[in-house]
């Protein structure tokens, strides 16, 4: 069934569930880029993959990775 309560990508990555698990899953990863180690890149949190029925803080934190922006 298609959850009409899916906010869309910029309210997502804004809302406040999202930064806190973001920071949480940065922690998580010692504010380590998971494919090469870099500490001092940008880095972001990416989902493994996508589940357009539930909200981006709403995966198990195993779907989380922390990557550098190169």
């Amino acid at each position: 069934m298609f959850n009409l309560y899916i906010m869309d990508y910029k309210k997502q990555i804004k809302h406040p569930k999202w930064q806190k698990k973001r920071l949480e899953i940065l922690e998580r990863d010692e504010y380590t880029c998971r494919l090469c180690n870099d500490k001092d890149t940008q880095l972001h949190v990416h989902h493994k993959y996508y589940n357009n029925k539930i909200k981006y803080w709403e995966y198990s934190d195993n779907c989380y990775i922390t990557l550098c922006k190169n």
